[in-house]
């Protein structure tokens, strides 16, 4: 697919008058200042200045702003929250980004048919505060509170309900690059409400989720919701190996007792007691200094924590459960108290995310630049990953080496996410773990039958899948002729017809 090139000075003035007149003065921005905020992220993908930044607040902006941008062939770049840390929101070259977040209404709550709709500048802070008032709670996923749920359930949620309840969004309003605007689930019909996903027609809410922009705008959505039960619990365990640690995820997440399980490296567990104080981090000495394969004196190499929710009684019944399936795989339970004294900022995370239903603004990104590497693969293949994967972190040179693991759809794939902090000034670095990142998924995908969790800039390509590539380049070609939409993501490259 032809990708839309950038603007000369004629057309730019062009497009930028009829922005202005479309939307308003005070909604469009070409200042230098602007365009350099918007042109790059935390990621390590190079910087690139837009043309203009466009701030919608209402669907009917938004329309506006395709449809100039469609006539001029210009490429547009989507983002909601800006928490972002892979490249996915930083711009093309003199194209434009459309800005979601002035689009923040929580326009119903509807605790009868248990979903939430919302705008997709609505962001998790202030959604999670106003379904708490309702007594009910979402899928929180371990983000910053200036993330959106939108954005985070259409590129794949990792949140606390995903061992369960892996699909958050039932029902999309979307508009396509010539205007076209439609409703996906139950709220197409006349009268209905969002509560249904799925109905005589094909799912359509499918295609915008991990389509990074590629294919509309979303500019409504409705989420699932749900009720906070009467009592809650984190259990936690710890287990001197990674195989251990597995098999008891395993049996908890089948056994139906966790609405999530979380498998921490000591390290990434220990990392979550960076705190900031005035302008200083305070860093653990043991996660810069330890080799992560090796846990001090004390510490489990892997802390497995339970979240579950339900009645009083069940709560102290699963609790027995999971004691008993621990000391099965040669665990051994941890105590709040025992946790406290190893981590306490890290158990007062936990319980911020998982028993008060919120997110948790992490200071762990203080001790270097975030580079994350991450796969989905079976339960069968995820011990072998762990294991090759620590190896090839240990070799960059830079600790601490975090990593986390996650059963989603109770147990059929396992989530591992493992990342370093290199020191961000130290360029050659960066670029070469980057660089192995990629060789890194190429072996995953052919030695562990790894799937990757999310796109990056450029990598997975449809071309890598077959006839599902040729079939979504179709659908790509039939929606956005003109190829405006997110390209630079790059994902539709290397499909051969």
């Amino acid at each position: 697919m032809q990708h839309s090139a950038g603007l000369n000075e004629r057309d730019r003035v062009a497009v930028g008058e009829k922005l202005k007149n479309a939307l308003g003065v005070e909604k469009v921005k070409d200042d230098e200042l602007s365009k350099i905020t918007y042109s790059s992220d935390v990621s390590p993908v190079p910087a690139q200045m837009p043309s203009f930044v466009v701030l919608p607040e209402n669907r009917d902006d938004v329309v506006a702003v395709l449809r100039i941008a469609n006539e001029h062939k210009v490429a547009i770049t989507v983002m909601s929250g800006g928490v972002n840390v892979v490249g996915t929101t930083i711009p093309v070259k003199d194209g434009i980004v459309v800005d979601l977040h002035r689009m923040n209404r929580i326009i119903d709550i509807n605790t009868d048919g248990g979903y939430a709709v919302i705008e997709p500048g609505v962001n998790f802070e202030r959604f999670t505060a106003a379904l708490r008032e309702k007594g009910f709670r979402c899928s929180v996923p371990t983000t910053p509170g200036g993330a959106t749920p939108v954005g985070n359930y259409l590129s794949r949620p990792t949140g606390s309900l995903c061992n369960r309840h892996l699909d958050m969004l039932l029902d999309l309003e979307a508009v396509l690059p010539d205007g076209t605007i439609f409703n996906t689930g139950s709220s197409a019909f006349p009268n209905a409400g969002s509560g249904l996903r799925y109905g005589p027609f094909p799912d359509l809410a499918g295609l915008f989720c991990c389509s990074y922009g590629t294919l509309g705008i979303v500019t409504k959505a409705a989420i699932r919701i749900y009720p906070i039960n009467e009592a809650n619990r984190i259990v936690i365990s710890g287990f001197d190996s990674f195989s251990d640690a597995i098999d008891y995820v395993q049996d908890v997440t089948l056994a139906n007792i966790a609405e999530q399980c979380i498998t921490w490296s000591w390290q990434f567990a220990i990392s979550l007691e960076v705190r900031l104080e005035g302008e200083k981090y305070i860093v653990p000495p043991e996660i810069k200094t330890q080799d992560p394969r090796i846990p001090p004196d004390g510490l489990p190499y892997d802390f497995v924590t339970v979240f579950m929710s339900g009645y009083e009684e069940t709560m102290r019944t699963n609790e027995r459960v999971c004691a008993k399936i621990a000391k099965k795989h040669n665990g051994r339970m941890i105590s709040k108290k025992e946790m406290k004294k190893i981590a306490p900022w890290t158990l007062k995370g936990w319980e911020l995310l998982y028993q008060e239903y919120r997110t948790v603004e992490p200071a762990s990104f203080g001790i270097g630049k975030y580079l994350a590497w991450l796969t989905l693969t079976e339960p069968r293949h995820v011990k072998e990953v762990e294991k090759w994967a620590m190896d090839e972190f240990v070799k960059f040179g830079t600790l601490p080496v975090c990593y986390y693991t996650m059963p989603m759809d109770f147990g059929r794939a396992h989530l591992f996410r493992i990342f370093c902090y290199p020191d961000p000034a130290n360029d050659a670095l960066v670029k070469k773990i980057v660089d192995r990142y990629r060789e890194m998924y190429q072996i995953a995908l052919e030695r562990y039958g790894g799937v990757p969790q999310r796109c990056k800039s450029g990598f997975p390509t449809l071309g890598m899948v077959g006839g599902f590539g040729k079939a979504m380049n179709k659908i790509k070609e039939a929606w956005d002729p003109n190829g405006i939409m997110s390209p630079n993501m790059g994902i539709y490259e290397g499909v051969k017809e």
